[in-house]
């Protein structure tokens, strides 16, 4: 979903397709990074994801990090080989992907405050899943030229609404329905 986000707001202003596709990889990168760590054990301890053995599963827990590093790297280098990319498209661009990706607002916020005793809800949502689609819909409109500030809040809302339905699909599917444990979110909520 975060791919297509971004290729259909660039779209909407005629953005050059290389650097819309690359934008898109970029973000389906860190997105991926994200999955690859969430699942180790000491986050939800999941052993599969998408129906299949998680990465720290399959190929143990170094290679999963090293994974995980290895596409956040890959995310920028995608970005860096744009040479249709203005300096300045460019940077904007790195820094939306780095702000998705750290802290204090990024994918690495939203796991962290799963460490923590008391979860601001909206805080973490933000942070762990709507981060990413507030990047994918804003990198559209900056590879189109457009204003990103005014894709921030679509992404926002995309977000906090796909957050909401995974969660409530964590609650009333089964491993099978959705190829990944369920009640992970909902046993940590109840144990806090």
């Amino acid at each position: 979903l975060r791919p297509f986000f971004t290729i259909e707001a660039g779209r909407i202003f005629d953005a050059d397709e290389g650097s819309l596709l690359r934008a898109a990889c970029a973000i389906e990168c860190v997105h991926t990074y994200s999955l690859v760590h969430d699942d180790l054990p000491c986050f939800d301890d999941a052993a599969m994801r998408r129906g299949v053995p998680s990465v720290h599963h399959k190929f143990g827990q170094p290679l999963a990090v090293l994974t995980g590093d290895a596409l956040i790297v890959l995310a920028f280098e995608t970005l860096a080989h744009d040479v249709e990319l203005t300096p300045q498209k460019l940077a904007s661009l790195l820094m939306i992907v780095c702000r998705a990706t750290g802290m204090p607002h990024g994918i690495a916020a939203g796991q962290a405050w799963e460490l923590e005793e008391t979860i601001p809800l909206r805080q973490y949502q933000r942070a762990k899943t709507g981060a990413l689609f507030v990047a994918a819909t804003t990198a559209g409109a900056v590879a189109a030229d457009a204003n990103p500030a005014e894709w921030t809040a679509l992404g926002e809302l995309i977000g906090e609404a796909y957050q909401i339905a995974d969660d409530i699909r964590d609650a009333v599917s089964t491993m099978e329905e959705i190829g990944k444990p369920v009640f992970q979110r909902l046993h940590r909520a109840l144990a806090l």
